[in-house]
């Protein structure tokens, strides 16, 4: 088989990770499923291809038995099958029932996420704001004790070098993934031995769940995994969603005040399209498979290769989203991928939205917010999960 030897690469995505869309373009007219001789994975940057590789049971979720994290191969997302859909349909039917006792909680983390703006007339947007709702959001989710707030920073520092892991970007302190371990056995031993007689966190569900969680492994594994990539992944979705929403401020406020409900639903999805917090999945083609006669070009894809599914990218593909660069809360239909599709969609998709509707309520509150002059933004250097690590805004009216 004869693959391509055009200057498209995984390198180079990497490398401009900060502004990545041209070369998407680029990389879908070129060719939408795309073998990079460099890194030796397919590059998949269209809409409809990432559909339906998501979609086929040939392509597995399954990690490489070399990488060398043990609880990374006890996490739900990294499975396939009935042992995934067993372990999935517990967070689903818990997010269902959270979904209805959420809302009050959040919007306490929200408003308090506001005080400092209201207090100063300015704050960082990523670690006032996402990152304090994001963080107490999830602590309350898994049903995490939530009295001591250092304590609650401490293992968001710890969750972030795990998710850079987990993400592939391999960095940070490998102590701080066995620091985070530890915590969660701790606290699976001591709400064993202090029980309470009802229990509807998320924590308490997997607990229960005695024939799908084999042991308390399995529970650390999980419980990291939801702390995570719910907490990360609502981080960057607000982090880099709040400055884009700056350019449309006015005419945001406009329709909020017209229509409190429905706007910040609109805006949730669209954001979510333009600001996809996982940019790829990883699958790996568990036999020979060969798409040429489902999407044009040559794309036999050899049992054990890896593709990496680019949801950024889908979420901009022009056949699917017209004039997809340009902002469009009223955009219809968005049927965007940011929590993916198929078996192995993201399961807690319900409380994010929840989460993201009820933090941009009460950052809509705020009638005259903008980017602070002369503060530059910061970036996180994972090129999978990266976003803003600061991003500063100013309101002199946020009182």
């Amino acid at each position: 088989m004869q693959r391509s030897n055009s200057a498209f690469s995984l390198s180079g995505l990497r490398r401009h990770y900060t502004d990545p869309y041209r070369l998407y373009d680029a990389l879908r007219a070129h060719k939408s499923i795309y073998f990079d001789p460099m890194s030796r994975c397919w590059l998949v940057t269209g809409y409809s291809p990432v559909m339906s590789i998501l979609n086929d049971p040939r392509f597995s979720s399954r990690l490489d038995s070399t990488i060398g994290m043990p609880s990374l191969h006890r996490q739900m997302i990294f499975m396939d099958g009935e042992e995934h859909q067993k372990r999935q349909s517990v967070i689903l039917r818990s997010s269902a029932q959270m979904a209805k006792k959420m809302p009050e909680a959040i919007r306490r983390f929200a408003q308090s996420a506001l005080m400092t703006l209201r207090r100063t007339g300015e704050m960082d947007i990523v670690n006032d704001f996402a990152s304090h709702i994001s963080l107490m959001s999830i602590a309350h989710i898994l049903g995490m004790p939530m009295s001591d707030q250092k304590e609650l920073v401490q293992l968001e520092h710890w969750s972030d070098t795990f998710g850079d892991i987990t993400s592939g970007y391999f960095s940070g302190d490998m102590q701080d993934v066995v620091r985070l371990e530890d915590y969660f056995r701790h606290l699976i031993a001591e709400k064993r031995r202090n029980p309470t007689p009802v229990s509807d966190d998320l924590l308490g569900a997997f607990s229960v769940a005695r024939d799908i969680f084999h042991d308390d492994e399995d529970l650390v594994a999980n419980c990291m995994m939801v702390f995570s990539a719910g907490r990360i992944t609502t981080k960057k979705l607000l982090g880099n969603g709040v400055p884009l929403l700056l350019k449309h401020w006015d005419q945001l406020q406009k329709e909020f005040q017209e229509d409190a409900r429905s706007t910040p639903k609109m805006v949730a999805e669209e954001l979510l399209r333009m600001v996809t917090p996982t940019r790829s999945l990883v699958r790996q083609a568990t036999e020979d498979v060969d798409l040429s006669s489902t999407f044009s070009g040559h794309h036999l894809i050899r049992r054990g290769e890896r593709l990496l599914l680019f949801l950024e990218a889908a979420n901009y593909d022009p056949a699917s989203f017209n004039s997809p660069a340009s902002f469009d809360p009223h955009r219809r239909p968005n049927k965007h991928i940011a929590f993916g599709i198929g078996s192995h969609q993201c399961p807690g998709a319900t409380l994010a939205r929840l989460e993201i509707q009820i933090a941009l309520e009460a950052l809509f509150s705020i009638t005259d917010l903008r980017p602070k002059i002369g503060v530059r933004p910061t970036w996180n250097p994972n090129p999978n999960l990266g976003g803003f690590i600061s991003y500063h805004v100013v309101s002199e009216r946020s009182s």
